[in-house]
């Protein structure tokens, strides 16, 4: 599975320019003034009416729903053209390639309308029988399926470079760099109709995007301590439905070993989800067994927060056999604070919600210190000396939590573990919590590569490895596996990996679903490798030495060699705070 690869912006479309009106007629007469005036109000009144239907047309398209009531004056991050939402019916006299291009667009518009429209170019016999909700495969930014019509069979061929496909369920599945797609054609009352056609459907990564939303869907963890997010795209119109589907039928695979796994039901009822307003009610089905007031609390939980995300929904009500199982008390959600660390003039600085200023001065540190990390409880780290792993406390002298060589910059997760180890020796891992506890967990690899970089998402379960050898380096996604008290007792490695790279610079997890490795040397860029979504990769700002761990809004942020902090922001980069080094961000976990 390729893990990296481009995504190219979509070139603007730009207007056409107002034409001049021209009073002469056609023969060359001069139209009297006041006949052209009444002329001119005439199309100006018909203008104006045209331009009015137009307009109602276009506020009448817009409020077709998605997924909720979207509340006045805020911006509905579900919105698309509407006009991606329509498509038309088989024109009479269409040729093959015709045929199979208008289809193409119906099933762009599918999700809007359960497919009905691009079940019209099947056959009678294809009608009932064909799955497009089995997987959806998507092309390359300016990359359109080029079908071939042989008539000696009347079969035709597309062929189409992929960058994303996912099962039913928004998981990633296998792609070849090309892939071909078989179609049978037949003639039904002397018009051309799909006879045989694979299941799921073809999109360009413009339809996709109008049709489908990226959402996270949430499971506890093994310890039942955490919910962690697991990224999906689903589609727009009924995304609550198509989410709450996703705890039913398990998690992605990597992440089975790391969790606890709902009941997995066989068949999910189609109307789980019902939206009145802002509230959302979910109808659990009889099959669905609640042991204990534990478990109604748990699921309730992963329900609420899974469904929060979706535009308009402010409150979740969880039902079985008529009973409210859920407290809507409980609606409110806790804002994360925001809590940044880094170095300024030699001491360490925060920068949050509740506080701004030093956090420790200079004479506090007794040494030159590097990477302070935040965590969301109150426990912070640093590296000091590049050997020494210390815990920062407001005002005071640092303690040591453990003394090695070449340390990599910290990671903290939920269960109170910083992750760390020797950068310089291969299949090495130390995790060490508040009390000094150290755990040395190895990560099997094909031979004796080091690990100068490790990532931890900031629900601490899924992390990248970056390996090297000689002058190569490559990126491996990991999942973190834990006992029952959460303390680390393996890393897997996963068949996830990045391309082989070269002057790797630094690696930092930008959200839960997606990491970035900032590249050096003649050829800097910076790579986005995703979870179950396509990956992307971009030019970074000059100069940029390192990566921002966990930056808010899910914007990827750098520091130059002149430690100016710059974001990332519709494929450009503005300044957003200089004179701090190493700065970083506590996770969300």
């Amino acid at each position: 599975m390729k893990w990296l690869s481009f995504r190219w912006r979509q070139p603007r479309a730009w207007g056409a320019k107002p034409r001049a009106v021209n009073p002469c007629t056609s023969s060359g007469k001069i139209v009297p003034s006041s006949k052209i005036i009444k002329k001119q109000r005439g199309k100006q009144i018909l203008v104006t009416f045209v331009a009015t239907c137009l307009t109602l047309t276009m506020a009448a398209c817009a409020s077709l729903p998605d997924s909720g009531p979207v509340r006045e004056g805020e911006v509905n991050r579900d919105a698309r053209n509407p006009l991606a939402q329509l498509a038309s019916g088989p024109v009479d006299g269409s040729t093959p390639e015709k045929l199979l291009a208008d289809f193409q667009q119906a099933c762009a518009a599918g999700t809007y309308d359960d497919y009905g429209i691009a079940r019209q170019f099947l056959s009678a016999a294809q009608r009932r029988s064909w799955k497009p909700q089995a997987q959806v495969t998507v092309l390359k930014p300016k990359n359109e399926l080029k079908v071939e019509f042989n008539s000696t069979d009347n079969t035709a061929t597309g062929t189409g470079q992929p960058i994303l496909r996912l099962s039913k369920a928004g998981i990633e599945k296998d792609y070849h760099a090309e892939e071909t797609f078989k179609y049978q054609l037949v003639k039904e009352n002397d018009q051309w109709r799909i006879n045989a056609l694979p299941d799921g459907v073809v999109l360009t990564s413009s339809a996709f995007k109008n049709a489908y939303g990226k959402r996270n869907v949430y499971y506890w963890s093994s310890d039942r301590r955490f919910l962690i997010p697991d990224p999906r795209w689903v589609p727009r119109k009924n995304s609550p439905q198509h989410l709450l589907e996703a705890p039913f039928s398990g998690p992605t695979a990597d992440l089975k070993g790391a969790l606890h796994l709902p009941e997995i039901l066989e068949k999910v009822p189609s109307n789980l989800v019902t939206l009145q307003g802002k509230k959302a009610q979910v109808e659990l089905p009889e099959t669905v067994r609640l042991r204990s007031e534990a478990d109604i609390s748990q699921l309730y939980q992963q329900l609420r927060l899974t469904l929060l995300d979706v535009a308009g929904i402010e409150e979740v009500i969880v039902t079985q056999y008529d009973a409210v199982l859920s407290d809507p008390s409980e609606q409110p959600v806790s804002t994360p604070k925001r809590k940044m660390l880094g170095i300024r003039n030699g001491e360490v600085i925060e920068e949050s919600d509740s506080q701004n200023g030093v956090f420790n001065s200079a004479a506090d540190l007794s040494g030159i210190v590097t990477w302070p990390t935040p965590s969301t409880s109150d426990f912070q780290v640093a590296i000091r000396g590049g050997n020494e792993l210390v815990r920062l406390q407001r005002g005071k002298a640092p303690v040591v939590l453990y003394r090695g060589k070449n340390l990599r910059n910290p990671q903290i997760d939920p269960w109170g573990w910083v992750w760390t180890g020797d950068s310089s020796k291969p299949g090495d891992l130390v995790a060490v919590n508040a009390h000094s506890r150290v755990v040395t967990v190895k990560v099997a690899s094909e031979g004796e590569w080091k690990i100068p970089f490790f990532a931890l998402s900031s629900p601490g379960v899924r992390g990248l490895v970056v390996w090297q050898i000689g002058y190569s380096f490559q990126g491996q996604q990991v999942t973190v596996i834990r006992s029952e008290d959460g303390t680390p007792t393996q890393v897997v490695a996963t068949p996830n990996k990045t391309a082989v790279l070269r002057d790797v610079l630094s690696v930092a997890w930008i959200d839960s679903g997606q990491v970035a490795i900032l590249q050096g040397g003649s050829s800097p860029k910076v790579h986005i490798a995703a979870i179950n979504s396509y990956d992307d990769s971009f030019e970074p700002a000059l100069n940029a030495r390192y990566l921002v761990p966990n930056p808010p809004d899910g914007n990827v942020q750098v520091v130059t060699d002149r430690t100016v902090r710059m974001v990332h922001i519709e494929q450009s980069w503005r300044v957003v705070g200089n004179g701090v080094s190493y700065p970083a961000f506590a996770g969300s976990g």
